[in-house]
């Protein structure tokens, strides 16, 4: 079996929570050596490899996806960064894995989780803001008085 955690380029990673799990892990968030998160899935499979999708992403959009607020899919086709990595794992021993940067419209939609599929575990988030002035007319700031 291949080391999913295990990826050229991006390092030794630890898996941080895991999602879902059929077998194995399919669906976790993970962080590498220097503290980046990325949240993997198992995108899909043939009779050489297993293709796995890693998403980079900040700790307050892994908040905001464990929460519900950001869909499966949009995670992955709406990355911080723009991109994301697909990574084969192939089954023979002998050959290497394969990274590659891939941007989402590059993917097939079957490879990415459904739309509207979401996770919906209790996370503390803040409130997304509406325009400035809402937030001036609940928080009065008078910088004469102290």
């Amino acid at each position: 079996m291949f080391d999913t955690l295990n990826i050229p380029s991006l390092g030794r990673l630890e898996i941080v929570e895991t999602y879902v799990y059929y077998d194995q892990p399919v669906l976790f968030a993970c962080k590498d050596a220097a503290g980046y998160l990325y949240l993997a899935v198992a995108a899909d499979e043939n009779d050489q490899y297993e293709t796995w999708l890693y998403a980079r992403v900040s700790s307050e959009r892994l908040n905001r996806i464990r929460s519900g607020a950001i869909d499966l899919h949009d995670a992955f086709t709406d990355t911080e960064d723009g991109c994301l990595f697909q990574v084969k794992f192939p089954y023979a021993s002998s050959t290497v894995s394969q990274i590659e940067s891939v941007k989402a419209n590059q993917l097939s939609e079957d490879m990415l989780p459904i739309p509207g599929e979401c996770l919906n575990l209790e996370t503390e988030v803040l409130p997304m803001l509406g325009r400035t002035e809402t937030i001036r007319k609940n928080n009065p700031v008078n910088p004469t008085h102290h």
